[in-house]
């Protein structure tokens, strides 16, 4: 099917990437390429620019915020929704990422972790239209 929207899952967590990929598949029939930090999903998006991206924050290698100020000053990505979907929340004492800075970012959606699968459809349903 030429017309299925196609998601970049950017998580560093295999069993969290698993569950989201599952449920996004089988929710909405879309479908999904994985990356585990922020290296590897930048080089995916330049490589096959997705209809939009669910990016965790806390990886290894390149954060989901610095990925996400990057995509959206590069004239060819901007426009990609970003759902920032994460666990950083103001109630983390033992990090410094904050919900502030990721709600800060030019992600569209910032949705913090859990999240039950049915409000991750809605929100990913809203923005591939």
């Amino acid at each position: 099917m030429a017309d299925r929207k196609r998601v970049l899952l950017v998580d560093d967590d295999v069993d969290f990437s698993a569950s989201v990929r599952k449920i996004l598949e089988r929710g909405l029939g879309v479908e999904i390429d994985v990356a585990y930090d922020g290296v590897e999903g930048g080089a995916k998006v330049a490589a096959n620019p997705p209809d939009l991206i669910v990016l965790d924050v806390m990886m290894p290698n390149k954060d989901g915020y610095k990925l996400c100020a990057e995509l959206k000053a590069d004239e060819r990505f901007k426009a990609i929704p970003v759902i920032l979907l994460t666990a950083v929340a103001d109630h983390i004492p033992t990090t410094t990422y904050s919900q502030y800075d990721g709600m800060a970012t030019e992600a569209e959606e910032y949705v913090p972790k859990p999240v039950e699968p049915e409000e991750l459809l809605r929100i990913v349903k809203r923005f591939l239209g």
